[in-house]
């Protein structure tokens, strides 16, 4: 094979950065427009209009329930505390359970994610149990249990939108409650 007949390697940086560009818009706006108006109402066309891009290049990124899957990814790689984001990002959190009900390639996810929140609040209380600052009588299993169940996005939605709480608020809410509960200060 001569040096005539050997194919190029093609390599555009300035397309690739585009394309990343491009996708990385597609992920934003999927998580505005899912957490705004929750998944059953938000269209792909709604989130083609919002990235300012077509609904084929939407597709090219996911389809409806991948983009949900990318957006609750996208939302949880800035938190390393899942209770916190739950908090802090419940409109998203809300239509991401919504969805589980209605795409079995969300349930799973979804699942997944409960899990991963119900053990993240089991090593808070251990650490808390460990260091003498768990109520006596209190088990662990016991106070993973109440906690997950307490704090969920339904309850910072009913604080947030019911009760008009700031996030700093619901945040302080948190702290306060896992004194109380747990140490029964």
């Amino acid at each position: 094979m001569t040096a005539s007949s050997r194919s190029r390697e093609y390599h555009a940086p300035r397309r690739v950065a585009q394309a990343a560009a491009t996708r990385a818009a597609i992920e934003a706006a999927a998580g505005r427009l899912f957490a705004r108006h929750g998944y059953a109402a938000t269209t792909v066309a709604a989130i083609a209009e919002e990235a300012g891009v077509t609904p084929k290049s939407v597709y090219a990124v996911a389809d409806k329930p991948g983009l949900l899957l990318l957006a609750v990814e996208r939302a949880d790689e800035g938190e390393g505390d899942a209770v916190r984001a739950v908090l802090r990002g419940y409109p998203l959190q809300r239509a991401f359970e919504e969805a589980a009900a209605a795409e079995p390639a969300v349930r799973e996810a979804w699942r997944r994610h409960e899990r991963r929140r119900r053990a993240e609040l089991k090593r808070l209380v251990r650490t808390r149990a460990e260091a003498g600052r768990l109520r006596p009588g209190l088990t662990v299993g016991r106070a993973t249990d109440t906690l997950w169940a307490l704090v969920t996005w339904h309850t910072a939605a009913l604080l947030v939108e019911q009760r008009g709480w700031s996030r700093a608020k619901l945040g302080e809410w948190f702290d306060q409650l896992v004194e109380t509960l747990l140490a029964g200060e």
